[in-house]
């Protein structure tokens, strides 16, 4: 295979422009100012989904502490706060949120619950005037979607969700050799997300009412990727889903299959499943193809790769920017130095298509975006 010609200054160059963008735009969205020496005092609700996304990077961000933990439900276990890094004699624990977010003088919270209870547990932040970053999806059902949109607007917190899937590498790299015109335009998305389902799964998972569905959970990830890296956005879509290896969880999903159509012409797919074998490397195999007007664009993360082939005359791997630490993002928005990689309309409006394309999936008909 010929070695990459991809300018490599010129990638990283454009990378830098790109997150001056971000910067701009996200900057203007945060109303509610923290200085760049004040201290952040972070509250942590529930420990389901993605909570070192948090705790994993506290260390790593100055002037920043884990103040408080609040109980997913009062006879909650919680005696791994102390010896959970970075927990300290000022972390304190609380059997119930609200009086947490009563009683803490917090800048901002994480919410991760089980997936119904996070919409109200960050309406509850947001009337205190705490920011808040959530377990997606932000919402399992329409009314409350728009009850947490209409209370982060009204308070003027940053609001956002974990995709930190944005700050990989592969889907970095991917998303500036499209901005850079790599492939041309795209035409033709394809995304999949394959998990292990292990020895079990939490007990919500066992109804709609409390697990809200496989599409809003593991497809928001893809759906927001392939969305993101190609700059396309979704008009319509269809969807299939079912469950048939995990009788024991009726409510879940094992597997789902997505078809959009894109606003300017084109379409994206995207399949979903709980059937990665126990024996395979990873627990995860996330992957994306980007077929263009000029090129082929494929990034996968099993190997950590993501391949270009254009008429441009690039062709090979394309080199891996540094990653991105997603919750230091935050934090530098809040403070005005920098872009959070989420956008607070982009973590309202990708739970929102989360959720028609899971109703196009239950009533087995094409919903308008």
């Amino acid at each position: 295979m010929k070695p990459l010609s991809l300018d490599r200054r010129n990638f990283l160059q454009s990378a830098l422009a790109a997150g001056v963008a971000l910067a701009e735009t996200g900057a203007a969205e945060t109303r509610r100012g923290i200085t760049s020496t004040s201290l952040i005092r972070i509250g942590l609700i529930g420990s389901d989904g993605h909570r070192d996304v948090l705790l994993g990077s506290i260390p790593h961000v100055p002037n920043v502490q884990w103040s408080a933990y609040a109980k997913a439900k009062p006879d909650e276990d919680a005696s791994w706060v102390p010896r959970q890094f970075p927990a300290s004699r000022e972390t304190r624990v609380y059997a119930d949120y609200h009086e947490m977010l009563e009683k803490e003088p917090l800048e901002v919270v994480g919410v991760c619950l089980p997936l119904f209870q996070n919409a109200e547990a960050s309406i509850q932040a947001a009337r205190r005037g705490i920011h808040v970053l959530s377990e997606k999806p932000a919402a399992i059902t329409p009314e409350d979607l728009t009850r947490l949109e209409r209370e982060v607007r009204e308070s003027g917190v940053r609001y956002s969700i974990m995709l930190n899937m944005r700050a990989m590498p592969i889907f970095q790299a991917a998303r500036q050799a499209v901005r850079q015109g790599a492939i041309g335009e795209p035409i033709l998305l394809s995304s999949q997300k394959s998990y292990k389902w292990g020895s079990s799964r939490p007990w919500y998972y066992g109804k709609r009412e409390t697990y809200g569905g496989t599409i809003p959970w593991i497809g928001v990830h893809a759906i927001d990727y392939m969305r993101w890296v190609s700059g396309k956005e979704y008009s319509q879509v269809a969807a299939f889903h079912g469950n048939k290896a995990h009788p024991q969880t009726p409510g879940c999903e094992d597997y789902a299959a997505l078809l959009f159509r894109l606003s300017e012409g084109g379409t994206a797919t995207c399949h979903l499943d709980f059937l990665r074998p126990e024996t395979a490397p990873t627990h995860g195999d996330d992957r994306l193809r980007i077929a263009g007007s000029e090129g082929v664009l494929e990034a996968t993360e099993v190997g950590n790769r993501v391949n270009l082939i254009s008429s441009k005359g690039a062709v090979g791997d394309l080199p891996l920017p540094p990653a991105v630490d997603f919750f230091t993002t935050f934090i530098a928005e809040l403070r005005g130095e920098g872009a959070h990689l989420l956008s607070q309309a982009d973590a309202f409006a990708i739970t929102r298509i989360c959720l028609k394309a899971r109703d196009a999936a239950d009533r087995g008909q094409w919903v308008t975006l």
